[in-house]
């Protein structure tokens, strides 16, 4: 889950918006900054989650999401209860390479059944596997490896945070007393079960070295000194 969604300044003054209804231009909003809301701008939303979150009634968002869909704004197979913004790829460009590895992912797990999986893909410049940018793109200039990962964090935006072997030899030195490779695959574990408590890609750094602190046995008390005996 995400803890915001961007909306750009020019959304009020957009020529697709700008002309529909208080209920089109809200539903709108609502897909762009819901917590169903991922990083690919097509995920699956049922009817009951927008209802509840809008207060609407079924027949209220459907109408809500024709006018989106005449404005081509969005899409929604009632079938398979899928969405996608048609024009989320232009407003949340990926700003690392981790977004973008998210994006890839995000795009390969829409089902073969929903009817706009290969529009979503087109936009996103992904082949069919989602393995390689579409089209003639030149090759990069030759640039330093990125160091291995030796695990993965997902965080609240639906990317990843890669833990490399520099980040684990600092960890490590730190907190030499406990295995850090099986921590983080603990953290891994525990963030997919609970997406609810996944953090920031500011507060992942915080929240490893708490892990390992609490990881971390705790030292062994000083013996006592004898007692003196009194003469």
């Amino acid at each position: 889950m995400r803890d915001y969604g961007k909306i750009h300044t020019s959304f009020w003054s957009s020529d697709t918006l700008s002309t529909l209804d208080t209920d089109a231009r809200l539903l709108a909003v609502y897909l762009l900054t819901s917590p169903h809301t991922n990083a690919s701008g097509a995920f699956r939303l049922p009817e009951a989650y927008a209802c509840e979150d809008l207060g609407w009634s079924v027949e209220r968002l459907r109408n809500g999401f024709k006018t989106l869909s005449d404005a081509n704004f969005a899409k929604r197979c009632e079938a398979t209860k899928w969405v996608w913004v048609c024009k989320f790829h232009e407003w949340n460009r990926p700003d690392n390479p981790n977004i973008k590895k998210a994006v890839v992912k995000l795009v390969d797990s829409i089902p073969s059944t929903v009817p706009f999986r290969d529009e979503v893909m087109s936009s996103w410049k992904f082949s069919e596997t989602v393995s390689e940018p579409l089209g003639n793109t030149p090759s990069p200039s030759p640039s330093p490896s990125p160091s291995p990962s030796l695990g993965e964090l997902p965080l609240d935006d639906g990317t990843e945070f890669s833990v490399t072997e520099p980040f684990v030899a600092e960890l490590r030195k730190g907190y030499p007393s406990i295995d850090v490779i099986a921590e983080v695959a603990k953290m891994r574990t525990w963030l997919i079960a609970n997406p609810g408590n996944r953090k920031t890609r500011r507060g992942i750094g915080r929240f490893i070295t708490s892990w390992l602190s609490r990881a971390t046995p705790a030292a062994p008390a000083a013996p006592k000194p004898p007692k003196r005996k009194e003469l």
